[in-house]
């Protein structure tokens, strides 16, 4: 399986509103990733734009600092 995700320090998923809040825009958190589980070899357009959202809402001003990545779980 694929994951579509960008990676957290793990000190930053420690505090419950931060797990919340990456829940609420709909994402997962798998160890120290935060993304989106993907069937296909490749994600669909909605499917990247749904985690690029999800990030830049997190992230906003920091939004370089995640990127996005495809990887196998």
């Amino acid at each position: 399986m694929k994951f579509l995700c960008t990676k957290v320090k793990s000190s930053w998923l420690t505090s419950d509103l931060n797990r919340k809040k990456v829940e609420e825009v709909g994402l997962l958190i798998k160890d120290v990733f935060i993304g989106l589980e993907i069937k296909n070899e490749k994600p669909s357009e909605e499917e990247n734009h749904q985690v690029n959202n999800a990030v830049s809402n997190l992230f906003s001003s920091h939004i370089k600092a995640f990127p996005i990545r495809l990887i196998d779980l």
